[in-house]
């Protein structure tokens, strides 16, 4: 194409116009579409297209890039596999599943207590197994509830997850009933017979005193029996199992009262009605044995006199065991 100079007059070719001749853009700083010469299609590659191209690229990049981290993850866990290194690898995938977890605020930063008194905070946490570190969505509840129902005054727990970051324990401790003395040693036990703590008599007054195998868990059914006789049982010192199939009662005075297998509640009517006619209890006696079912049998203190004659018809008063035993010693 050729143009006029308009002071020479004479025709000049620029190298633009011989670029768009031969149908080549050539970008000008004017802002107009290019002109089109000769009548070719000029085409004009804008940022776009440029854009788009360039996305594609790298799209195809991407997925051969993801494909090498399959491939290598695939290696990775074939070499730990054959190498015997599964288990740590996977520890560690967990460990840093779980730092993420605790960094996201799903770690235990809270631990709430009910219902306990005698247990302490210690064990309690302790029987809890939760930190800082301990994930939320992975806290074992159920065997966090077993834990804590270890814990000797614990009877029955109750262990829940508040999301995000709280763990509540609801506690049901034992109630002490008695104290039991055994092999030498004095323990706080329940109505159910289980050992609570170990403990001096001293420090539980108010308990009855139960001694022997089996005096524990059969505490509870005997006291029962006594609950009408508050006479009796106001000057009871402590009750003596024997062979695990019955009990002596020993008074504070030193009297011991020898009951027998069944029925005690019928025995002890007849005990009480002889206390009430002619004062058994208040005599110096060193036993009473109601194990026969026809007879009651006592025995004087060594240092005391003969028996008198109003003693002598205490024998005769019938009891309600009905398993006979020997009446000469005891057992």
């Amino acid at each position: 194409m050729q143009s006029l100079g308009p002071a020479r007059g004479h025709a000049r070719v620029t190298r633009s116009e011989d670029l768009l001749a031969r149908g080549i853009a050539v970008q000008r700083k004017s802002s107009r579409v290019p002109a089109l010469s000769g009548g070719r299609r000029l085409v004009s590659r804008g940022p776009k297209r440029i854009w788009l191209g360039r996305l594609a690229g790298e799209r195809t990049r991407g997925k051969w890039l993801g494909l090498s981290l399959l491939f290598l993850a695939s290696a990775v866990a074939y070499g730990a596999t054959i190498g015997g290194q599964t288990e740590r690898l996977f520890n560690a995938l967990t460990n840093g599943a779980a730092r993420i977890a605790v960094a996201g605020g799903f770690g235990v930063e809270r631990v709430t207590i009910e219902g306990h008194r005698h247990a302490s905070n210690a064990e309690i946490t302790a029987a809890l197994a939760a930190d800082p570190n301990t994930v939320m969505l992975g806290f074992d509840t159920d065997a966090a509830k077993a834990r804590l129902e270890a814990v000797p005054w614990i009877k029955h727990a109750r262990v829940m997850r508040l999301l995000p970051s709280t763990l509540q324990a609801v506690i049901e401790e034992r109630v002490p009933y008695a104290i039991w003395q055994s092999k030498g040693q004095t323990y706080v036990v329940d109505t159910e017979g289980a050992v609570i703590t170990p403990a001096l008599r001293e420090a539980y007054p108010q308990l009855p005193f139960v001694v022997g195998d089996g005096a524990s868990k059969h505490a509870k059914a005997l006291h029962a029996e006594l609950e009408d006789f508050d006479e009796l049982t106001g000057k009871l010192l402590a009750a003596l199992r024997v062979g695990d199939r019955r009990w002596t009662l020993k008074l504070v005075s030193g009297l011991e009262i020898m009951l027998p297998d069944d029925n005690i509640g019928e025995a002890l009517k007849s005990l009480t009605k002889l206390d009430r006619d002619r004062g058994l209890l208040d005599k110096s006696i060193a036993f009473v044995d109601l194990r026969l079912l026809d007879r009651v049998t006592v025995r004087l203190r060594e240092s005391t006199p003969a028996e008198t004659p109003d003693d002598a018809g205490i024998s005769d008063v019938p009891t309600a065991s009905t398993k006979p035993t020997p009446s000469d010693g005891k057992t």
